[in-house]
């Protein structure tokens, strides 16, 4: 329980504490609460109090010392209270007294410390520094104060800010919208190669300041459509890019939430409707500079806008636009300060600690976006660094330097300097620290010691035994289709006729050939026998060459190896296709198989066939039975073509296909074909299922695990 009386009161009781001039108070009500704002016009920040620590302030008027102010609040408190206990504690108003004071709100009858100013003036310019420099990702450059510039556009602010030109708008965007998700593949086709080509990213960083200056120029009219104050414009350096800011932080102050959060929607809405034209501009206009133009607009207002800039996970216009629709002000800080309540509660048994909630129905909120925003942030900073890096490994590597800064060792430092300064762990400061050695050397240790389970899953197919797939066994062109597609064939019974008019000519010549060398034969063995044994060896080897000739023209007619249903590989007609010598015709399926057939992506080709300890097939249209099976052949070298499309992209599968080859087999990157055969055949795998096969690479830690991920991944995304 705290203490009444303070032991620093003797040094404070005779100050006459007012709040500075320009402070303005400004009445609240969040969440079904009432609150009162303090507004600082000189640093443009505003500080949340209840009513009751309010009214104490307010007796702070100059006049009154603060031993005066302590007995009219417990005076007041007397008459609001049955029991006459004090609303505020010496301790308390010391305390509001020191914050007020450090924040440069309050004046009294003591002239300030000289010294005390000039290290709270450099403090403050530490941190302005820091942020508007130590970012190296996003740069910060004030430039002027442009508030002159804005009010002579009121007038055109609060026509732009109507319900006329709000029904207007709703017409632009919402049409284009259709439109852009009826051409979606044309929008998002081939995207990294065509975003970050050298020509279109000189485009790029003339058009990206231009769109988020009309940004931004709306934000500024939102603020005077409303009467507020724009008191600074500047330019922002998001990846060595320009781009123009504002400062509508005076927004705040409207006491109505629907204003607050038309002023941050006003930049979304103003890139959507030059989005929406643009839209319209890229699919009249004629291939050229213009629809290059338009395209990048319609990136700009589409991308940043849906995963960044109208995202309330990141802390942009949509974040201030759910804060105060929600009445939830400073919820990402919040957030945070919560889930470090957590900690110091829970792990490291500050009992001190208290929650920094508003309302209890707030806890959840904080906890759930508290644990949601860094994870959404972090993979949209992993996103985009591995999009520029695909293209520009350099400079990726260098935005991936700067983000395990700001992720990793910027929070690591944060977290060990409230271990060593936190106030609420002041009385077990030494027993956190241990605990947090203790709590990181065991993820580190679980991490990179203890085995866990590792596997390799990929797509397959269930596949048939070399005897069930007929192959042409000569090139031709097919004349004719003796067994029709789907109905029963037994063993030997014909199914194609290939012909083959220059085999069929060399057939003949062949046979003329040996019947001439026969006659001359003959007769020199009547008339001439010296010369009957070297036409005996020409007549073996055109014997040869004829009978060589007369199996491939008896292969142009193909018969089925064993009994079953004729399945054509084309879907398409086959009279009239061409084919190659060992093309893939079709099959003859008889029942259930016990075989399978797995692409292997080339970065896990190397860890499968070193690694593999066991396999396992999981049907997709039976994912609950689980098939033991062991590895019957692999193809060495790997290959681009499939041994299915069902395998390829166009066919549902993983591995992306070349779309400008027929038949959906072309893989776009190298696999590697690996046949696998089942413990025993399973009634309910028909040939052509597609199915998960899951690799057992043996228990392997996390860190390893996750070494080996990356570097695969830069293999095959990187070429590296």
């Amino acid at each position: 329980m705290q203490a009444l009386l303070s032991e620093h009161w003797h040094a404070l009781r005779h100050l006459r504490p007012r709040l500075r001039d320009g402070v303005e108070p400004l009445h609240r009500r969040l969440r079904g609460r009432s609150w009162v704002l303090l507004s600082d016009p000189v640093s443009q920040r505003f500080h949340r109090m209840t009513p009751e620590v309010w009214r104490v302030l307010s007796l702070c008027d100059g006049r009154r010392t603060l031993d005066q102010v302590w007995d009219a609040a417990c005076a007041a408190a007397s008459e609001d209270n049955a029991d006459g206990g004090a609303s505020i504690s010496q301790h308390e108003l010391v305390q509001l007294v020191s914050s007020l004071h450090s924040n440069d709100l309050l004046q009294t009858q003591v002239s300030p410390d000289a010294g005390e100013v000039f290290e709270r003036f450099e403090r403050q310019r530490k941190a302005k520094f820091k942020q508007n420099w130590l970012n190296l990702m996003s740069l910060r450059l004030p430039l002027f104060h442009p508030d002159a510039w804005f009010d002579r556009q009121t007038a055109l602010a609060r026509a732009l800010f109507s319900l006329p030109v709000a029904l207007l708008w709703l017409a632009l965007v919402v049409p284009a919208a259709v439109l852009g998700a009826q051409h979606w593949q044309a929008l998002t086709e081939n995207l990294s190669d065509r975003v970050l080509s050298a020509s279109n990213l000189l485009l790029l960083w003339f058009v990206y300041p231009v769109v988020k200056g009309i940004h931004e120029w709306a934000h500024g009219l939102a603020v005077k459509a409303r009467g507020g104050t724009v008191r600074e414009i500047g330019l922002l350096f998001i990846i060595f890019t320009p781009v123009p800011y504002v400062d509508a932080t005076s927004s705040y102050a409207f006491p109505s939430k629907w204003a607050r959060a038309q002023v941050a929607a006003a930049g979304i809405l103003a890139e959507l409707a030059l989005g929406a034209v643009a839209v319209y501009v890229w699919l009249a206009a004629e291939p050229g500079l213009v629809t290059a133009i338009a395209y990048n607009v319609i990136l700009i207002a589409g991308v940043s806008t849906l995963l960044v800039n109208g995202n309330p996970l990141m802390r942009y216009d949509g974040y201030f636009i759910a804060t105060d629709l929600l009445e939830l002000p400073n919820l990402a800080q919040r957030a945070q300060a919560y889930w470090v309540y957590l900690s110091d509660r829970f792990l490291f048994g500050a009992k001190d600690a208290e929650p920094p909630l508003a309302s209890q129905g707030e806890r959840w909120i904080l906890f759930l976006y508290g644990a949601i925003a860094p994870v959404y942030r972090f993979l949209i900073t992993v996103g985009l660094i591995w999009f520029v890096a695909s293209e520009y490994l350099l400079l990726g590597a260098l935005m991936a330097v700067m983000a395990a800064w700001q992720a990793l060792v910027v929070p690591i430092w944060k977290a060990w300097k409230h271990l060593d300064e936190g106030g609420s762990l002041a009385r077990q400061r030494e027993t956190s620290k241990r605990r947090a050695l203790l709590l990181l050397a065991g993820v580190l240790g679980f991490l990179g010691l203890v085995p866990l389970p590792f596997y390799s899953v990929h797509q397959g197919v269930i596949w048939l035994p070399d005897e069930a797939l007929v192959r042409a066994e000569a090139p031709g062109q097919i004349s004719a289709v003796q067994a029709d597609a789907g109905s029963a064939v037994a063993r030997g019974a014909p199914i194609l006729k290939i012909d083959n008019l220059p085999l069929q000519a060399e057939l003949t010549q062949a046979a003329a050939a040996l019947a001439q060398t026969e006659a001359t034969l003959r007769r020199a063995e009547v008339a001439e026998p010296a010369k009957a044994i070297p036409l005996r060896t020409e007549l073996a080897a055109r014997q040869s060459r004829y009978d060589e000739a007369r199996a491939r023209v008896a292969a142009l007619d193909v018969a089925a190896g064993s009994a079953g249903r004729w399945v054509p590989d084309a879907p398409t007609e086959l009279t009239g296709r061409s084919v190659k010598r060992g093309e893939l015709l079709g099959y003859l399926v008889t029942g259930p198989t016990d075989r399978v057939r797995v692409a292997v992506t080339q970065e896990d080709a190397g860890m499968v066939k070193r690694r593999a300890q066991a396999v396992q097939v999981r049907l997709m249209q039976a994912p609950h039975a689980m098939l033991d099976a062991r590895v019957r052949r692999e193809v060495p070298g790997g290959g681009f073509e499939l041994v299915s499309p069902a395998l390829g992209s166009s066919g549902g599968g993983e591995i992306g296909v070349d779309p400008a080859k027929e038949g959906g087999k072309h893989s776009l990157r190298r696999v590697f074909d690996i046949e696998l055969q089942l413990d025993k055949p399973s009634p309910s795998a028909v040939f052509g299922d597609k199915v998960w096969v899951r690799f057992d690479l043996g228990a392997t830690p996390l860190a390893a695990q996750w070494l080996l991920r990356l570097r695969q991944a830069f293999l095959a995304r990187l070429n590296v």
